[in-house]
């Protein structure tokens, strides 16, 4: 490569990063400081450390190449997404090596001091057999509700507010993660053992989908905070904001999660508030970043 062209790498570089690259880019170095420093304890480090270099370098490339193709634009945009799978799944050879002593027993003394029972066995009335399996199904909506959100805005070319909703989402995922790194919990469906002799008593749609879910996630201590909640909430907030027919269509999806989350065992209450909680927070500190504070 001619001296020009890195200069003019470069520069495209600079001129195109927003403040949502520099979350993103920002949590994959962490995770290769985190893999390198514990090094000796971690499985596989140098798949990681590759792995993690790998997207560092191809997202500074989309970010450089933004304005080169349509293609390369969409990718700019979309690249968290396109990464976010894996960035979740690191955590399973990463979270039980660094911290392995799990805090379920912390998260069940929380539940039962602030509902006075295990949430779990609270809510057991709603495990009826057509119910799980709409709630097994409602589950599902978490990984496709933020990318329509994304989709709604790069459709109507709304670039500060496509923008905006990158940022917020990425700071989302990444508090839950790294929540999860220091609140390694693995859920009441594990932890609660009385609950072995209360099955859920699910139909086929819960029966096919809950073991391929439980197949794809390498990681199990992944329950607080609740990210399904939180970032199911966020792309709820966002809406409401801009389109009040698709904040209600999305309205009884989000709300069915929540309980999912709950009924189905995955989450304990106190996962689901403070979900809730960093939702809003992550909503409101989000546009004040992007509209409030341009305004003063």
């Amino acid at each position: 490569m001619r001296k020009t062209d890195k200069y003019c790498c470069s520069l495209n570089l600079l001129n195109n990063i927003r403040l949502f690259d520099y979350i993103n880019i920002g949590y994959y170095l962490l995770i290769l400081v985190i893999v390198v420093y514990d090094y000796t304890n971690i499985p596989n480090p140098a798949f990681l450390i590759t792995a993690y270099l790998f997207i560092i370098f191809s997202s500074l490339f989309l970010i450089a190449k933004e304005n080169h193709t349509r293609f390369t634009r969409m990718l700019r945009y979309f690249y968290p997404f396109i990464f976010i799978g894996f960035v979740f799944e690191s955590l399973g050879y990463i979270i039980p090596f660094i911290n392995p002593h799990n805090k379920d027993a912390l998260l069940i003394a929380a539940d039962r001091a602030i509902f006075g029972n295990d949430v779990a066995n609270i809510l057991n009335f709603l495990n009826i057999k057509w119910f799980t399996d709409y709630l097994q199904l409602s589950y599902l909506s978490y990984y496709f509700l933020p990318l329509i959100l994304l989709y709604y805005f790069y459709s109507k070319k709304e670039i500060k507010k496509l923008n905006y909703a990158l940022f917020a989402l990425s700071v989302g995922y990444y508090i839950s993660y790294i929540g999860y790194m220091v609140v390694p919990a693995i859920g009441p469906r594990y932890s609660l053992c009385y609950l072995q002799n209360i099955p859920i008593k699910g139909g086929f749609v819960y029966n096919f989908v809950h073991p391929i879910l439980n197949s794809l996630e390498h990681i199990k201590q992944d329950c607080f905070p609740s990210g399904h909640t939180e970032i199911s909430v966020l792309v709820l907030l966002i809406f409401k904001d801009e389109n009040k027919k698709i904040t209600l269509i999305i309205l009884p999806f989000v709300l069915s999660l929540i309980v999912a989350t709950m009924v189905l065992r995955y989450h304990y209450g106190v996962d689901v508030l403070s979900g809730l909680v960093i939702a809003f927070f992550v909503y409101a500190f989000s546009k004040y970043i992007y509209f409030h504070k341009n305004k003063t």
